[in-house]
């Protein structure tokens, strides 16, 4: 089982509390008829969410949960149909029927444009941490990523821009462009983009990546901040919440000064107008980590610890920042790799994480700052290249130990 052990305590309580609550989401065997499955959602509807799946599957799975993300995936992409113009579904039972609560007919369901981008997104990131080989050849995610950057974005794209668009009426049972409900009424908006974006990255699709972060960088760009998305009337620079950092924690916001700006906008905006649901402070380690803005990253972290909020989101995403977020871990499981970059801030001197799991191969992880780094496979299908920071890779076979001095950038 996953373990974390720290100098500071209140990484290892939080640690402690968050293994604990997430685990206790499981759903699987609960009740006859179930399928592999974990809560996601509101702590008040047995159910789970397309959003809150995405957001939670790195967490569930360095918790062994890899049944569950693969059974629910599987499950939203069969539910992406011609009939439903290629959106997936919004929320199901845990036996697997149709969240009634979110769906009345195939032209009335809570729709929304990033959830379709976003499956794609974080199915292809399992297979990273995995290296299962169903999370790309398994018929139906295959003909869904296709039909999320095909057909879906063809039904949807009605200006011919490569960018599809949502109904700007403010329904969200007619679809809306944005994770950030409050704005619907935008016709496209900042985290469908930049969820397009990413995934068009992980598919190879460069070209195309580029082409819309061009775009978005030049045409939404104010001199001061980017727009949120679009309206019917142009373009919206007002604070945005997810239609904003989702940007920055995909890339599309980019590197250098016009970003560096955009961050600082970010985090000047989460100090006057915060959001006002916890689940939406869950994003924001992530976003920060990506940028090396470590100390507002662990600041963020340090919220959702302090909430302890029983929306099954945090619990599962305090798991994935206090193990992958702050050890800096890049898997690519089918290419036997990982790579690690301490993110560790100022108030912890020491994180080790026991009992990673990368692809086959089971790991111990430990940072002495951001200067040594120690990784010990426990045991594994044969040998794994690790590469610490700027550190030459080593090739690490089963039972073997190596420490990573990012210093002087030797292994030993």
């Amino acid at each position: 089982m996953l373990a974390v052990s720290s100098e500071n305590p209140i990484v290892e309580d939080a640690f402690g509390w968050a293994r604990k609550r997430a685990l206790d989401w499981v759903q699987t065997g609960a009740a006859p008829g179930n399928l592999p499955s974990y809560w996601a959602g509101y702590p008040s509807r047995p159910l789970f969410y397309a959003r809150d799946v995405c957001h939670q599957a790195a967490g569930a799975h360095l918790l062994g949960l890899d049944a569950e993300n693969l059974a629910m995936f599987r499950h939203f992409v069969r539910s992406a149909t011609p009939a439903r113009k290629w959106y997936p579904l919004w929320a199901f039972h845990f036996d697997g029927r149709i969240a009634e609560i979110d769906y009345h007919h195939d032209e009335h369901f809570v729709r929304e444009i990033p959830a379709v981008f976003d499956l794609t997104y974080r199915a292809l990131e399992q297979y990273d941490w995995t290296g299962d080989r169903r999370w790309l050849d398994e018929p139906d995610l295959a003909a869904y990523y296709r039909h999320s950057i095909g057909e879906f974005v063809d039904a949807h794209d009605a200006d011919g821009d490569g960018v599809p668009e949502a109904s700007g009426t403010g329904d969200i049972f007619v679809g809306t462009a944005t994770y950030n409900e409050q704005d619907a009424p935008l016709v496209v908006a900042g985290d469908g983009l930049a969820l397009q974006y990413a995934v068009l990255r992980k598919l190879g699709l460069d070209e195309r990546a580029e082409r819309i972060q061009a775009m978005f960088l030049n045409d939404w760009w104010n001199g001061e901040w980017f727009a949120r998305g679009r309206t019917k009337d142009g373009l919206d620079f007002t604070w945005g919440l997810e239609s904003h950092w989702i940007v920055a924690m995909t890339g599309l916001s980019g590197t250098g000064a016009q970003n560096e700006r955009f961050l600082d906008y970010l985090e000047a905006q989460l100090e006057q107008r915060p959001p006002e649901n916890i689940e939406a402070f869950s994003y924001l380690p992530e976003v920060f980590f990506r940028h090396r803005r470590d100390e507002s990253a662990w600041r963020w972290i340090q919220h959702l610890i302090d909430s302890r909020d029983d929306y099954p989101e945090i619990s599962f995403t305090v798991v994935q920042h206090l193990v992958a977020g702050l050890l800096g871990l890049v898997p690519d499981a089918a290419s036997a790799s990982l790579t690690i970059d301490s993110h560790l801030p100022a108030a912890i001197g020491r994180l080790t994480a026991d009992h990673v799991r990368v692809g086959g191969w089971d790991l111990r992880i430990s940072q002495q700052g951001r200067h040594t780094t120690e990784i010990t496979v426990h045991s594994g299908p044969g040998p794994l290249t690790v590469t610490v920071g700027q550190a030459a890779p080593h090739l690490l076979e089963p039972g073997r130990t190596a420490r990573v001095s990012t210093q002087s950038k030797d292994l030993s």
